[in-house]
Parts: C-alpha cells; sequence; structure tokens
C-alpha cells in the first residue's frame, strides 16, 4: 500500500511539473512594450524574474530576440525553431514571419549567406506590405549573389597591434593588403558592411559580382551598389579570408570640396569577429586573442550595427556606436522627447552633412555641455548635434557615438564577445 500511494505522488508530482505554465498578460504585455522600445537591457533584466509568469511559447519568444541581440544567434536559432516546431498552430503570420526574420539575421551573423537568402526567399511568400517586400527582396538579392561564397573567417594567434592613425578628419585609417597590393582603409564601426570604391576593388585584384542591391548612406540617400569578395585579406597583421564588399562607383566616394577621396571601408563584420578592440587615442589599435570580461553588458546588436547604453542626467539613452564619425550627434527621438530643453539651451544653425551618396545641407541644433556615462567612465562634451531629420538609421535609437568622445579618453574598449563599451 505506501509503495502503491509512493508511485502515486510520483505519477501526481509529474502531472503537476509538466503542467503548462499560463502566461500573465500583464507580464507579457509589460515585456512585449520593452522589445518594441528597443529596451533590451530592461527585457534581459525582467525577463530573468518573469519565467514563472509566462507560457514556454512566450518565454521563447523573448528569448529568442535577447540571445540574437546579445551575440548568441546560435542558442537564438534554438528558441526559434523549438518555437515553429512546437508552437506553430498558437502563432500568427505577423508572429511568424518576426520568427523568421530574426533567424535570417542570425545567419547573417554567422556569415551563412545562403541560408540567410533563403530564409528572406521564405519571409516574400508570407509578406503582403509592399515596403516589406521591397526591403525582403533587396536582401534575398544581395544575399543571393553571395550563396556560393564561404564564411567569413579570422586567423588571429596572437594579440595584434594595427598601425593605424586618425588623418586631417579624424577618420581611423588601417592599413590592408592583398597580395602585393595595399592600401589604408577607414575603420567604422558604422558601417553595416565594408565597403570599397569600384577602382580599388579592380586595383586589389577582387572578383566583381554583379548585382542589383540597395544601400543606404548618412545623409539617407539610396544609391545602387555592386558586391567583391576578397578571398584573403590582411587586416594589418590579422589574415581574414572571404571578406564581403558593397563596391560603390568612386566618384560617390570622392569629396572634391575638401580634396578627400575614400578607397574603402572596413565595416562590422569585420569588427565583430576581431573580438575585442582596443581603439588608443592615437588611433592606434591592440585585438587581444583572448577578450577580457569587466561584467558590463551595456551593449546589444540591432542587425548590423552595435548599440550602447549611456547615462545622461536621468536619462537613459541607447546610441549607435559609429567610429567612423567625426562626431556624435543626437536624434530626432531624441529631440522630440527634449524639445524645450533643446530649444532653449540649443542653437539653430545649418549644416554640412557627407555620406556615400554625397553632401546635403541640414539644419540641426547644437546643444551646450552634455554630460554622459558610459560603462565606467564619465565626461562632458561641450557641444552635441541634434537631428531634425530623422534618419533611417537612427530609427529607435537617440543617437550616435562617435570620434569626439573616443577622443576624450586614453583608450576605447569595444567586446563583441562580452558585448560592452569601456574607456579608460
Amino acid at each position: 500500500m505506501k509503495k502503491l500511494v509512493h508511485i502515486l505522488s510520483i505519477s501526481l508530482l509529474t502531472l503537476i511539473g509538466c503542467a503548462e505554465v499560463k502566461t500573465d498578460p500583464v507580464v507579457d504585455s509589460y515585456l512585449s512594450g520593452l522589445l518594441e522600445n528597443r529596451n533590451f537591457f530592461k527585457l534581459r533584466a525582467e525577463l530573468a524574474n518573469a519565467q514563472s509568469k509566462l507560457s514556454e511559447d512566450r518565454l521563447l519568444y523573448y528569448r529568442m530576440h535577447c540571445e540574437q541581440v546579445f551575440g548568441n544567434g546560435l542558442q537564438s536559432n534554438k528558441s526559434a525553431d523549438r518555437l515553429l516546431s512546437k508552437y506553430k498552430s498558437r502563432l500568427n503570420d505577423t508572429i511568424v514571419a518576426e520568427i523568421l526574420n530574426v533567424k535570417a539575421g542570425n545567419y547573417v551573423h554567422s556569415y551563412l549567406y545562403k541560408e540567410a537568402a533563403e530564409m528572406y526567399g521564405i519571409l516574400l511568400t508570407i509578406t503582403s506590405d509592399s515596403l516589406t517586400i521591397a526591403a525582403y527582396q533587396n536582401l534575398q538579392a544581395l544575399f543571393g549573389t553571395l550563396a556560393t561564397v564561404k564564411p567569413q573567417q579570422m586567423h588571429l594567434h596572437k594579440n595584434a597591434e594595427l598601425k593605424a592613425y586618425r588623418n586631417r578628419f579624424n577618420h581611423l585609417m588601417t592599413p590592408v593588403r592583398c597580395g602585393d597590393r595595399t592600401d589604408e582603409f577607414i575603420f567604422d564601426s558604422g558601417a553595416n558592411l565594408s565597403t570599397v570604391s569600384d577602382s580599388c576593388a579592380t586595383k586589389m585584384g577582387w572578383t566583381i559580382l554583379e548585382s542589383d542591391i540597395e544601400v543606404g548612406t548618412a545623409t539617407d540617400i539610396k544609391i545602387r551598389t555592386k558586391l567583391a569578395v576578397a578571398d584573403s585579406l590582411y587586416v594589418g597583421d590579422i589574415l581574414f579570408e572571404n571578406v564581403v564588399f558593397l563596391v560603390t562607383p568612386a566618384e560617390q566616394m570622392t569629396f572634391p570640396s575638401v580634396n578627400y577621396e575614400i578607397h574603402g571601408v572596413i565595416g562590422f563584420p569585420v569588427f565583430r569577429q576581431m573580438g575585442e578592440i582596443r581603439v588608443r587615442k592615437d588611433g592606434t589599435m591592440l585585438i587581444p586573442q583572448e577578450p577580457e570580461n569587466r561584467q558590463l553588458g551595456n551593449m546589444f546588436l540591432h542587425g548590423l550595427n552595435p548599440v550602447v547604453q549611456l547615462i545622461s542626467g536621468s536619462d537613459t539613452l541607447l546610441l549607435v556606436m559609429d567610429t567612423g564619425a567625426k562626431s556624435s550627434e543626437l536624434s530626432r527621438k531624441y529631440y522630440e522627447a527634449h524639445k524645450a530643453e533643446v530649444e532653449q539651451k540649443g542653437k539653430l544653425q545649418t549644416a554640412m552633412r557627407g555620406g556615400g551618396g554625397g553632401v546635403v545641407e541640414v539644419e540641426e541644433y547644437k546643444l551646450p555641455d552634455f554630460p554622459y556615462q558610459i560603462g565606467n567612465s564619465h565626461n562632458l562634451l561641450p557641444e552635441i548635434s541634434v537631428n531634425l531629420q530623422d534618419y533611417s538609421f537612427h530609427k529607435s535609437f537617440d543617437g550616435s557615438l562617435g570620434q569626439d568622445v573616443i577622443m576624450q579618453f586614453s583608450e576605447m574598449i569595444l567586446n563583441f564577445q562580452h558585448m560592452y563599451v569601456d574607456f579608460e
């Protein structure tokens, strides 16, 4: 009898343990709002405390997003696959598309271009919005062109120092080499993909792939571009294989008014694979073989953009890290949230804004004395621009961090393995 009672007790406990947790709609709505507003730092913290109030499908949904933005694409795809295999009957078309879009992004981060193209192809079959269709078609064309390209690889066997320097525009310039051909490219975390002029790509001997894709620029001008792949490329003394470049007409990377020509840009996909980059004030860079974990966790990825948490007064802001920008700036989103203060303290002026599509004239405010804290460090910018235009690359964020912040410290640490930015 005792044995029977014991077996029944175990069975009851098993049934209780397997009972599905019902989602608390208040908690779910709160987490959904954090996700919609890209508040991933808070979402990550709140999710850890909300597991007992979410059904597995909702838990997997939020985990999938957090795992992606904090750099764990493999686990993010596992969460996505479990959602689709076990709970697809609960998912509407919008959520399914969202999951597939996350998977596509994870493939891109892993340099798996064929898989990304296939995922965007599936998305085109279940999408009806014309603007979204156009975006997916562009992405499918981009990664479909690269379907036979092997994943990018880095060969780093010891700490490496890049003999980079700052040019007269404060751009970080780093030497690159392909065979016996050399050049200097801008080191730019704000560039979603590496970019090269058509004349430089020809000089380097790279094969140019014909494609019909469109990319945006810092001025929100859309330009048509081709693609090239460097089978091997030395960035400083670090060897990379299968590096993808957007190919842009040389005239669109030339600025005659200031006698300046950009030959190429090393962008985010190369940055990220380095793991950790230490940028010194003189422009030289150290790439340690073993990245350091400072337990800061103040950076996440939005597509192919690193986004950093910045504290300014009572505000917690999210800014895109852009080492290719001379100056930091605040977005239209920030302006709308602080309109009275900006118009009272700032000075309205006209400025010239340059990018891959040329130079345009814009109006912006100059806001004085901007305090900030990033990681363990804090300082004050004498002034910062506030955009009145709503640029697509600032969408959902409060602005971007440029070289003026980096130059206030002896060294910046940009760490993609442990997802943080810090200064010394």
